[in-house]
C-alpha cells in the first residue's frame, strides 16, 4: 500500500512538472505565432537590424533602434511585447548617419496548428498515462505512464533554436530527454506488455542495458549543451552536431524495428485469448495513429514535398490513437469488443475517405472543364455532386462493412447470419422441444459458444432443456436474482462466501457457463438463456451479445406461443379425453340419453335411445321428440323419474320410465331426456303375478274338486240308479236326466279345474302332430257338422314332429275348435261358418293356426283372453278355464299361442308355435 501510495505521488509530481514546462513552452511558442517581422541583436545603448523577414515593418537591414514609443527595450522579451502590444509602433531608429521616425506595421498572425494539435495530443497522453497509474498500479501500467509522459514532453515541449534564459534551458533538456529515452521506452514497454517475453530471468536482467545507448547519447548531449564539450564531447563543431543527429535517427529506427519485431513474435505466438486481444488492441492504435503520421507528414518531408498546413495537422490528430489502444489494452477494456470496433473504424474511415476523395476528383474535374467566369455554375454542380457522393456513402459503408464482416468471420459468417433468419423461423415454430433444440443449435453454431442451455419456467420453477451432470436439476424462482430480469445480459461468477455446498451460480460457472440472458415477455418471466464463452475461451463481444439478444427476444415471445399451445393442447387433450371419457359412459349406459335443444329436437343421442325409439342413430338428429315417442307433454325438468306407457302399432303395450334435466350452455339451454325401456321387467312382473295367481287358482282347484267330486259321484249315481227304475213314460224321468246331466257338467267343471291346476310333463314323446290333429279333426266333425262349420284342414305331405304330451297337445287342438265352433254357431246362418287348420315348418318351429270366420274378439279381451275365467260364453255354459288350460300346455311345451282378428275383421287367428323336435345324431 505504501509503495502504491509512492507511486501515485510520483505520478502526479511528475505529470505537474512536464505540464507546467509545457505550459511555458505553450505560451512562449504561442508568441511566436506573431513575428516582428526582422531580426536584431542587443548592442550597447541600441537593438542592431540583423535581417528583415517583412518589408512592411518599415525596417531596413543596418537599422539601429533607438526608443520604441520613448522606450528602449531592457531584453528581447521586452522589444516583443512594445512591438506587439499595438498594430503599429512609433519607432526612432538610427539609418545611417541620421535619426529616423519610422511607423512600424505588425506582422499578420501566423499560427502553428500541427503545434495546437500536438500540444493536445500531448494532455491527452499525460491524462490517459495517469488515469492509467490510478486504476492499475500493477505493471505494465507504470512503465505505460512513463511512456506517456515522456510523449507528452515530446509534443507539448518546443525548445527555441537560441535558449534566451534557464526556463528555455529546461525545456530544452527535457526535451532531448524525451527524444532520447523514448524509443527505449517503447521497446521495453512492447517487450513486457502483454504478458512479456522477458518472463526469464536472463532476459529480466538485460533491461538495463536497453537504456545504455539512449543514456551515452544524452551524456554527450548534455556535455555539449551545459559544458561546451570539455567533458566528453570535446569542443562543439558542425560535423559533431551532425554526427549525433545521425546517432539520435539511428536508434529511433533500430529500437522501432526492434518493437515491431516483438509485436511480430507476440502475433507469432499462439498465446491465450486475452493476450491476443490486447495485442490487437496495442496493433489497432499503433496503425490507426503512427500510419496516417508516416504517410501525410514524414514522406512529403522526406521528399521535400510542399504540403498545406491543414493536411499536416490533420497527419497530426491519430496520434492520440496510440496512448488509447495501450491503455485500452492495459485495463483490458472491451478487450472482446476490438475485433468490431476496429472493423466499424475501418469501415467509416474507408467510407470518410471515399467521400472526401470522391468529392475532391469531382469538385477537380468541374473547375477544369467550366471557365472560372460561371461561379454559379461551378457551385451548383459541386452541391449537387456533393449531395450524389452523400446519397453513394450509406450503400458503400454498408458494402464496405459487410466485406469487412465477411473477412472478420470468414466461414462462420453464414451461420452468424442465419441466426437472424431464425429468429423469424422460431415465431413459427408450435413445438416447444423442436423449438428449444433449433434455438441452442443456432446459438452455439452461429456464435461459437460451448455449452448452451436453457432453464424452461414451467410452475414455480426452471428446468433445463438439456439434462446436463453438475447443473441443478431445477432452479427456484427465488434463486434468481430479481435484477437479473431486469438486465441485457449478467455474466456468472464463481466468487463467493465459502459455504457448505455451491450456489447454483457457482454450480453453472463450473459447469462451464458465462452468461445468462434473461427471456421475459410482457413482465412475464419465460426462461434463462445460458451460454459459455467462445472458442479459446473468448469472451462474447458486444455485438455477439446484441445479436444472442435480439434472437433470444424473438425466441422468448416464440417460446411463450409454444407454451400456451401446449397448454392449449394438453387442456383440449384432457377435454377430448373427458369428453371420450363421458361419451363412453353414456354410450354404455343401458338407459337411452338424448340431449334436446329449446324446439325438443334432438341434438345427440345414443345407441340405447336409438333402440329404444327403434331408429337408426344417424336418423334421429335434428327430429323433433314427439316424432320418435307418442309421450306429450314430456316431464318437467326436476320433475324426477315418471313411469308412462302406450301402445305400439302392433299392438304391444310398452312401459318407459322418463327424467328431464336441464344442461345449460352458452349458446343455448339444452335439455336431457333419459329413458329407461321397463317393458321386460313389467311383463316380468306381471308373469310372476300371474303365476302366483294361477298357483293360488291351481290350490283353490284342488280343493274345490277334492270337496265336490265326492257329492257330485253320489248325485250322479243317485239319478241314475233312479232313472233305471223308472218306466221310460213317467214324467220324473225328464228332471232326473236333467240332474244327470247337470251332475256330469259340474264334474266336468272340476275335471277342468284338476286339469287347469296339473303339471304333468312325465308323457313326453316324439309325435307327428300331423295325426293328432287328423284325430282332433275326425272327433269334433259331427260337432262342426251340427253348427254348420266347415273343417278345412289338408296334412302337409312332410312329417310334422314335435317333443310332447300326445293327450295334452290334442286337448290343445280340440279347445282351439271347439272354441272356433262355438264361436260362428251363433252367427246368421247366411254368414259362412269355415274352420281352416294350418300346420307348417317355420325354420326351428313348428307353427299351427286355428283360422275361423266367427265375429272376432273384442280388442279389449285380447290381452286377457288366456287368463282363467275369462270368457264370452260366461252364463252361457262356459267356464273360462279351456283357453287357459291351453295357454299352460302350450307353455309347458316350451311354445307360445296367441290371438289376433283377421285383418278382414271376419273372424279370429290362434297362432300355436311349438319347437321343432331336433333328432339326436350318435
Amino acid at each position: 500500500m505504501r509503495r502504491r501510495l509512492f507511486f501515485f505521488a510520483a505520478a502526479l509530481l511528475l505529470t505537474a512538472a512536464i505540464a507546467s514546462l509545457g505550459a511555458i513552452s505553450f505560451e512562449r511558442k504561442v508568441e511566436s505565432f506573431t513575428p516582428l517581422g526582422f531580426d536584431a541583436v542587443p548592442v550597447q545603448g541600441f537593438w542592431q537590424v540583423e535581417s528583415v523577414d517583412d518589408p512592411a515593418t518599415g525596417l531596413v537591414e543596418g537599422d539601429r533602434i533607438l526608443q520604441i514609443a520613448g522606450q528602449l527595450p531592457r531584453d528581447r522579451q521586452q522589444l516583443g511585447e512594445l512591438l506587439r502590444s499595438q498594430p503599429t509602433s512609433e519607432l526612432l531608429v538610427g539609418r545611417g548617419d541620421a535619426l529616423a521616425a519610422v511607423t512600424y506595421q505588425r506582422p499578420g498572425l501566423q499560427l502553428d496548428l500541427s503545434y495546437l494539435l500536438l500540444c493536445a495530443i500531448g494532455v491527452l497522453y499525460l491524462l490517459i498515462g495517469l488515469y492509467t497509474a490510478l486504476k492499475d498500479a500493477n505493471r505494465p501500467a507504470p512503465l505505460f505512464f512513463l511512456w506517456c509522459l515522456t510523449s507528452a514532453a515530446l509534443y507539448m515541449l518546443s525548445p527555441p533554436p537560441l535558449p534566451a534564459d534557464r526556463a528555455d534551458l529546461m525545456i530544452g533538456l527535457v526535451d532531448q530527454v524525451a527524444r532520447n529515452l523514448l524509443p527505449a521506452l517503447t521497446l521495453h514497454l512492447f517487450l513486457v506488455f502483454p504478458a512479456g517475453l522477458m518472463q526469464l530471468a536472463r532476459l529480466r536482467a538485460a533491461v538495463p542495458f536497453l537504456y545504455l545507448p539512449p543514456a551515452a547519447l544524452l551524456a554527450l548531449n548534455a556535455d555539449l549543451a551545459f559544458f561546451g564539450g570539455r567533458l566528453l564531447a570535446g569542443p562543439p563543431t558542425e560535423s559533431k552536431l551532425r554526427l549525433l543527429a545521425n546517432v539520435e535517427l539511428l536508434l529511433l529506427v533500430g529500437f522501432s524495428l526492434l518493437a515491431v519485431l516483438a509485436l511480430v513474435v507476440r502475433l507469432a505466438r499462439h498465446g491465450g485469448w486475452e493476450e491476443r486481444r490486447q495485442v490487437q488492441w496495442v496493433i489497432a492504435g499503433m496503425v490507426a495513429g503512427y500510419v496516417p503520421f508516416f504517410v501525410l507528414n514524414v514522406v512529403p518531408t522526406v521528399l521535400g514535398l510542399h504540403q498545406p498546413g491543414w493536411l499536416s495537422a490533420l497527419a497530426v490528430l491519430p496520434l492520440a490513437l496510440v496512448p488509447l489502444g495501450f491503455a485500452y489494452a492495459i485495463l483490458k477494456y472491451k478487450l472482446w469488443d476490438v475485433g468490431v470496433i476496429l472493423r466499424d473504424t475501418v469501415a467509416y474511415s474507408l467510407t470518410a475517405l471515399i467521400g472526401i476523395f470522391g468529392f475532391v476528383l469531382v469538385n477537380l474535374a468541374i473547375n477544369r472543364s467550366l471557365e472560372s467566369d460561371l461561379t454559379v455554375l461551378r457551385n451548383l454542380l459541386s452541391f449537387a455532386a456533393g449531395l450524389g457522393i452523400a446519397a453513394v456513402l450509406v450503400p458503400a459503408k454498408g458494402a464496405i462493412a459487410q466485406s469487412l464482416e465477411r473477412f472478420q468471420f470468414g466461414s462462420r459468417l453464414a451461420q452468424r447470419r442465419a441466426l437472424v433468419r431464425l429468429g423469424e423461423e422460431l415465431v413459427y415454430e408450435r413445438d416447444l422441444d423442436r423449438l428449444c433444440g433449433k434455438l441452442l443449435r443456432g446459438l452455439q453454431d452461429g456464435l461459437g459458444t460451448a455449452p448452451v442451455n436453457l432453464y424452461l419456467s414451467q410452475g414455480g420453477a426452471m428446468v433445463p432443456v438439456r439434462l446436463e451432470d453438475g447443473i441443478p436439476s431445477q432452479l427456484a424462482m427465488d434463486a434468481v436474482d430479481e435484477k437479473l430480469w431486469s438486465r441485457v445480459m449478467v455474466p456468472l461468477s464463481a466468487v463467493g462466501l465459502p459455504l457448505d455446498s455451491p450456489t447454483p451460480e457457482q454450480r453453472l460457472f463450473a459447469a462451464g457457463y458465462r452468461y445468462a440472458f434473461p427471456l421475459r415477455v410482457r413482465e412475464q418471466r419465460i426462461a434463462l438463456a445460458l451460454l459459455g464463452h467462445k472458442r479459446d475461451d473468448e469472451r462474447l463481444s458486444g455485438e455477439d451479445v446484441e445479436l444472442a439478444r435480439g434472437l433470444l427476444n424473438q425466441a422468448a415471445l416464440a417460446i411463450e406461443n409454444a407454451q400456451l399451445l401446449d397448454e392449449v393442447h394438453q387442456r383440449l387433450q384432457e377435454v377430448m379425453r373427458l369428453e371420450a371419457h363421458s361419451k363412453g359412459i353414456i354410450e354404455s349406459s343401458p338407459a337411452g340419453i338424448a340431449v334436446l335443444d329449446e324446439a325438443d329436437r334432438v341434438v345427440s343421442a345414443n345407441h340405447a335411445f336409438a333402440a329404444v325409439v327403434g331408429v337408426e342413430r344417424p336418423a334421429i338428429s335434428g327430429r323433433t321428440i314427439a316424432e320418435l315417442l307418442p309421450i306429450r307433454p314430456l316431464p318437467e325438468v326436476g320433475a324426477g323419474m315418471v313411469e308412462v306407457s302406450y301402445c305400439e302399432a302392433n299392438g304391444r303395450e310398452r312401459y318407459l320410465q322418463l327424467s328431464v334435466a336441464a344442461h345449460r350452455t352458452e349458446e343455448q339451454d339444452l335439455r336431457i331426456l333419459v329413458v329407461q325401456d321397463v317393458s321386460e321387467r313389467i311383463a316380468m312382473e306381471q308373469a310372476l303375478r300371474e303365476r302366483e295367481r294361477l298357483a293360488s287358482l291351481g290350490m283353490l282347484a284342488a280343493g274345490v274338486a277334492h270337496e265336490v267330486n265326492t257329492p257330485l259321484t253320489g248325485i250322479s249315481s243317485y239319478a241314475q240308479m233312479l232313472l233305471a227304475d223308472l218306466p221310460p213314460g213317467d214324467p220324473k224321468r225328464e228332471i232326473l236326466q236333467k240332474m244327470e246331466r247337470q251332475s256330469f257338467r259340474a264334474s266336468q267343471i272340476v275335471n277342468n279345474l284338476l286339469e287347469f291346476a296339473r303339471n304333468r310333463g312325465d308323457a313326453i314323446r316324439t309325435l307327428d302332430l300331423r295325426r293328432v290333429i287328423d284325430e282332433c279333426a275326425d272327433a269334433l266333425a259331427a260337432r262342426a257338422a251340427e253348427a254348420g262349420v266347415t273343417v278345412d284342414w289338408t296334412p302337409p305331405p312332410e312329417r310334422i314332429e314335435v317333443d310332447g304330451d300326445e293327450g295334452e297337445l290334442a286337448q290343445v287342438v280340440n279347445n282351439l275348435m271347439a272354441n272356433a265352433i262355438e264361436a260362428m254357431a251363433g252367427q246368421d246362418p247366411a254368414v259362412e261358418r269355415r274352420l281352416e287348420l294350418r300346420l307348417q315348418h317355420q325354420g326351428s318351429r313348428v307353427c299351427l293356426q286355428v283360422v275361423d270366420t266367427g265375429p272376432g274378439i273384442a280388442p279389449e279381451r285380447l290381452e286377457r283372453i288366456f287368463q282363467p275365467f275369462h270368457s264370452s260364453k260366461l252364463g252361457r255354459g262356459g267356464s273360462g278355464l279351456g283357453l287357459a288350460i291351453t295357454y299352460n300346455i302350450v307353455r309347458r311345451h316350451g311354445g307360445e299361442v296367441r290371438a289376433e282378428n283377421r285383418s278382414d275383421r271376419r273372424g279370429c287367428i290362434f297362432t300355436v308355435s311349438l319347437p321343432r323336435h331336433v333328432p339326436q345324431v350318435n
